[in-house]
């Protein structure tokens, strides 16, 4: 059996952000051993009660704020419990509600709850106040490349199938990918495992047959080994597919065209690929699948 899975779920008191908590209600993978920790970090006071109180005429400070302060607390609440229903009646009946007061900064308040030995984080990419805009955002892009540490999921508003696509390039980040999807993933799950060999005919990137051919058989060893794992996990060997793709322009393009033609709602990907480099937290592909993927679901490793 496996182990439970403590999971992290950001939240901010909007509607939108309730999406990432209606999602991982819905993914049959996470229940019902899933530990989930709502967490929600808020300011004290908003910019205009602190300005209030440097007006010489300014009303009492506790006749305004306490009254602002109790409606937001109940309102706080509220929203926390209506998200823990969600689940609860998702099947998941460990939840535990965290809220915070902003301590030191939005982002590092919520990555060093993410330091807290989760193994996931999970948070929509639009809509939500404190994460807007993803992969615009300032917040929302220093938690997605400061939270290398931990696998980050970037949940949709719409339902999801069980149907999971792997990008694989035999890389660290591509291996602990698999690893991480065999651990929350259950038997009932469809995964597909890609790989797309940097090969542009007419450029410098132009590869022989015989390069290619080596490059497949590399490949077709690590897909082995990666499907072995994936069945000790539980997962039904004919419910495991792979693809090798030698001839796409641009990895990216091809991972999200298989994805989209294969009808997979999730996308998991290692964060870095072999062309590592140590100043960046994400490579090349899995940012532009990032910037690109807005309708599927993310699990980035």
């Amino acid at each position: 059996m496996k182990e439970p899975a403590k999971i992290l779920v950001l939240l901010d008191g909007s509607d939108r952000a309730l999406d990432a908590v209606r999602y991982v209600a819905s993914v049959r993978g996470f229940s019902p051993l899933t530990v989930v920790v709502l967490f929600n970090v808020h300011a004290h006071l908003p910019q205009s009660y602190l300005d209030l109180e440097k007006q010489p005429d300014s009303p009492d400070e506790d006749a305004c704020i306490g009254p602002w302060l109790s409606a937001q607390e109940t309102r706080r609440l509220q929203y926390m419990e209506k998200a823990q229903r969600i689940l609860k009646e998702g099947g998941i009946e460990d939840v535990k509600i965290r809220v915070q007061q902003l301590s030191i900064g939005v982002a590092r308040d919520i990555i060093a709850e993410a330091r807290r030995e989760y193994a996931a984080v999970v948070m929509t990419r639009r809509g939500m106040g404190l994460l807007a805009g993803l992969p615009i955002g300032s917040v929302a892009n220093k938690l997605l490349h400061k939270m290398s540490f931990v696998p980050v999921i970037l949940a949709v508003g719409h339902a999801v199938s069980d149907r999971v696509l792997i990008a694989v390039d035999g890389s660290p980040d591509a291996k602990r990918a698999v690893s991480f999807a065999g651990e929350m993933l259950n038997g009932g799950s469809r995964v597909g495992m890609i790989h797309v060999i940097r090969n542009h005919p007419g450029t410098d990137y132009e590869m022989t047959d015989g390069q290619l051919k080596r490059a497949r058989e590399e490949m077709e060893k690590t897909f082995a080994e990666m499907k072995a794992q994936l069945e000790n996990r539980g997962l039904e060997p004919d419910a495991i597919s792979v693809k090798i793709v030698d001839h796409s322009p641009s990895r990216a393009g091809a991972i999200l065209e298989e994805a989209t033609v294969g009808r997979y709602d999730t996308i998991v990907l290692g964060r870095k690929g072999l062309s590592r480099v140590s100043d960046f937290s994400m490579g090349r592909v899995s940012t532009k699948i990032v910037q690109m993927a807005d309708r599927h679901v993310l699990w980035l490793v």
